[in-house]
């Protein structure tokens, strides 16, 4: 993934993303464990990486730096790439939904005009708004994989960081505007 990704500075959509993948699991992985679909050690390192990468994100979104614990930067890469692998699927059969009942020429809109639709209560909209949901879950889940694949230089942490350092020394005057 070399180009930047559509939600890069979405943190808070971000934060809400990861905290719904980490319920998901602490939800749903018992019922996998129990229909012997899932093994309860894969489950709790599954809830425990999700964990950390929400409370990172929920950090991230407050402008505070998180705790470094809970998991490895390998084992975040890996678990957003397996989420977001889920979601570009659910992604690609709603937007096969759509294809199928309204023709490939309905993606002629763009995502804005799409939304509108969704706006003006379409009648189009029940099949839309599953596509738009994923495409923006799909999309959140890149943004925060190409920040966990950044250099430790210019990842999520250090502009965060680096954010919290120029706050404190006031080089964000329509703060103290603001205040």
């Amino acid at each position: 993934m070399s180009e930047r990704p559509r939600f890069l500075y979405a943190d808070a959509e971000m934060a809400i993303v990861a905290e719904d993948v980490r319920k998901n699991r602490a939800e749903g992985d018992p019922a996998l464990v129990a229909a012997g679909k899932l093994s309860a050690k894969d489950a709790a390192t599954r809830l425990r990486i999700s964990t950390a990468i929400a409370d990172d994100w929920a950090h991230y979104a407050r402008i505070e730096l998180p705790p470094i614990k809970g998991a490895t930067d390998e084992e975040k890469v890996a678990d957003l790439k397996a989420v977001l692998s889920g979601a570009t699927k659910r992604r690609d059969n709603a937007r096969q939904a759509v294809v199928s009942e309204y023709g490939e020429r309905f993606f002629v809109r763009s995502l804005a005009e799409l939304w509108a639709l969704v706006d003006m209560h379409d009648t189009t909209t029940a099949r839309v708004l599953p596509y738009l949901h994923w495409e923006s879950y799909a999309a959140a889940l890149e943004a925060m994989l190409w920040w966990q694949q950044r250099a430790p230089y210019c990842n999520r942490r250090a502009i965060t960081f680096a954010n919290i350092e120029l706050r404190k020394m006031g080089y964000f005057p329509h703060e103290r505007a603001a205040a």
